[in-house]
């Protein structure tokens, strides 16, 4: 039986180092853009439960 060997490239084989640095920094900005939303969002939670904690509740009689 003959063996057959494919070589599979690696990226940088395929794209310049160049390209991969840049697609990289890309990346890492398109998630500190999402975590910047997201922090966003728990502040606003956090106020909305500041805002409910803050609220009184009044005594309801009923005869």
């Amino acid at each position: 039986m003959k063996e057959i060997k494919i070589r599979i490239p690696e990226p940088s084989d395929i794209f310049p180092e160049n390209f991969s640095m840049h697609m990289l920094k890309a990346y890492k900005e398109f998630l500190l853009a999402f975590r910047e939303l997201i922090d966003e969002r728990i502040k606003r939670i956090e106020e909305i439960e500041k805002e409910e904690g803050k609220k009184e509740i009044k005594k309801i009689e009923i005869e």
